[in-house]
């Protein structure tokens, strides 16, 4: 499905919608990422940080923000860290969900996602849980999807990387966002992912070049969290 670029009465009455909903809700490569980074990296003062070990034996460092029974897992391209999801981790809160932003050993990323699927199971009292990843990010949370031993519900990527291999073995949900005029290997890999992932699965092609989290910041940004809300929302009702 392509998304055209809202124009400001859209973006501006997708605001208010997103707005009010939030009142009422109370619920790899090393070249894979491009773009500057222009996301905030100041740590919430309502953000708690914490660490674990995954089972390859690497410290992961996280930043949790909320409660609830429904987690969704943000994982950061490889110019970004779990700081650059304060405002989707913020947002998820607001949902009345819990969101757990992590940093990625470099050397297993799917290892480390594997790792806080590990840790949500065995140390948090979620029944639901969402993967979303950027780029090498998101090729990583499809791998670890594929890989894990723990019930993945959903997963979201944003340009991801890599990971088409592993569709066919992806649990839960999907939804593949990619921007129709990234890089053409980021734009087929949203494609294989999307043509061979089990149903229900769901690709959203939208205008413009914003890669990965960068997506959050372009015009299409809006229609994004909107995707995320109500991805979540119904992979929660299930």
């Amino acid at each position: 499905m392509r998304r055209q670029q809202p124009d400001r009465r859209e973006f501006l009455g997708s605001s208010f919608t997103l707005a009010s909903t939030l009142a009422l809700a109370g619920c790899t490569t090393g070249g894979g990422d491009a773009g500057t980074d222009t996301r905030s990296s100041t740590p919430s003062a309502s953000a708690e940080h914490l660490s674990f070990t995954a089972p390859h034996g690497a410290t992961i460092e996280a930043t949790a923000y909320g409660s609830g029974e429904c987690a969704v897992v943000l994982v950061p391209q490889i110019n970004l860290d779990r700081d650059s999801w304060r405002t989707e981790g913020e947002w998820i809160a607001q949902m009345g969900h819990f969101a757990l932003a992590i940093d990625e050993d470099p050397d297993d990323r799917a290892g480390s996602v594997r790792g806080t699927l590990q840790h949500l199971r065995d140390e948090r009292a979620v029944s639901t849980i969402v993967l979303v990843g950027a780029s090498s990010g998101g090729e990583a949370v499809v791998v670890a999807n594929a890989e894990t031993d723990v019930s993945v519900d959903g997963t979201i990527t944003l340009s991801a990387a890599g990971g088409a291999k592993r569709a066919a073995d992806l649990q839960g949900r999907s939804l593949f966002a990619v921007s129709e005029g990234d890089d053409d290997r980021f734009v087929r890999v949203a494609r294989r992912l999307h043509d061979g992932a089990p149903e229900p699965t769901e690709l959203v092609e939208y205008d413009g070049t914003a890669h990965g989290q960068g997506i959050f910041d372009s015009a299409s940004g809006n229609d994004l969290r909107s995707q995320l809300e109500a991805f979540v929302s119904d992979v929660y009702a299930d």
